[in-house]
């Protein structure tokens, strides 16, 4: 009987060890969760503890492309209906994309225009995908506002209604009475193009080049631009053990050697690699550090690999020693284009200080001021 109790006990330790430590630092644990997921960020959570100390790994990604296709105003394309644009969403990106419709239809108005919105979704239902296409004019151009969020990813669906407001925000012939929004606070204008419309601060719009529609280039009255996330992807590593250590340049290294050896390898699973400090300071009894390292995810036989700029804190309180690392994706290729999604240090910052340090009960707050 003793014996098989001692066993039960050394099967539940772990989870036991977990109970303690979330408890011991709060009814919220360490990392508030709650307030983080408050947001509509999808965070997966991951989480090991030994007698000796723990680790906590969330992560998160999203993932939404917002496009502005112009194209020539033809006969064909002035008799403009919902059915047209039901066969636009359809035929518009080619056999790869074989998109089903929904029951979704709606007549609307766009910078003083009448247009028409369809819905539609791809690879059974992870992409969800709107067309909302307007003929303008002025300019002799078609308009076609191209929504897409992948819900696979965790993507709040609330982003695709937000891509919504975006289009009422577009100005195509330079006076359009176009709606305004409190989440839109930054603004993207092409004089060549003709074209402004509104964004959050943290998408990012470029052109999209792409050879085989533009062979000699965008014009006024034929291109495509595109809007993507530059915080698309987000990763956080907690660590902590369990007695107090003096911090020191050369603990805050041992444990970035940890996150790296700690990476394991299975069918499906995340590494992080290649981490590089590019320098450390100390403030106030903890220690600051910045840099990069790289985010391998592993998919059976397939392997993608983003590069991420990171911040990093050593610190103690109380009778433990912590660690944490808070990386966000800097992207610099997406379909073999390449748009430049690296966040702004202001993006980064607001993400590591009033994200991550905010919700981590366990961190000081004087050590950042």
């Amino acid at each position: 009987m003793k014996k098989r109790a001692c066993s039960l006990f050394l099967a539940l330790f772990p989870c036991l060890m977990l109970l303690y430590v979330c408890c011991a630092e709060g009814p919220k644990g360490p990392v508030d969760l709650d307030v983080l997921r408050s947001s509509g960020d999808d965070w997966t959570v991951r989480q090991d503890t030994t007698a000796d100390g723990g680790v906590i790994r969330l992560h998160h990604d999203k993932w939404l492309m917002y496009f502005v296709h112009w194209r020539p105003l033809t006969e064909e394309r002035e008799r403009l209906s919902i059915e047209y644009v039901r066969d636009l969403m359809l035929n518009f990106w080619g056999a790869d994309m074989p998109f089903t419709l929904t029951e979704k239809v709606e007549e609307m108005e766009v910078a003083g225009h009448k247009a028409y919105l369809v819905d539609g979704t791809i690879y059974e239902g992870a992409i969800q995908s709107r067309l909302i296409v307007w003929n303008c004019p002025e300019t002799e151009r078609q308009l076609i506002a191209d929504c897409n969020i992948n819900l696979k990813k965790g993507t709040p669906p609330e982003l695709l209604e937000l891509q919504n407001d975006i289009t009422l925000s577009v100005s195509c012939h330079g006076a359009a009475n176009v709606q305004k929004h409190p989440s839109l606070n930054h603004l993207y204008v092409s004089k060549m193009f003709n074209l402004s419309f509104r964004t959050p601060e943290t998408w990012r719009t470029e052109e999209y080049w792409d050879s085989a529609w533009f062979p000699n280039g965008m014009t006024p009255t034929n291109g495509t631009l595109w809007t993507l996330l530059t915080d698309s992807e987000k990763y956080v590593e907690l660590r902590w053990e369990n007695r107090r250590s003096e911090v020191s340049t050369g603990l805050f290294n041992r444990f970035i050697e940890r996150i790296e050896s700690d990476s394991v390898v299975s069918e499906t699973t995340l590494r992080i690699t290649d981490i590089k400090v590019r320098g450390t300071i100390t403030k106030k009894e903890c220690i600051v550090g910045h840099g990069n390292f790289k985010y391998n995810l592993r998919a059976g036989d397939r392997e993608v690999t983003k590069p991420f700029r990171f911040s990093a804190f050593h610190w103690n309180r109380d009778d433990k020693t912590y660690f944490l690392l808070a990386g966000m994706a800097s992207i610099q290729e997406f379909w073999g284009i390449s748009p430049n999604l690296s966040p702004t240090d202001e993006t980064f910052n607001r993400f590591v200080q009033d994200e991550v340090l905010a919700n981590t009960t366990v961190f000081n707050k004087e050590y950042t001021k």
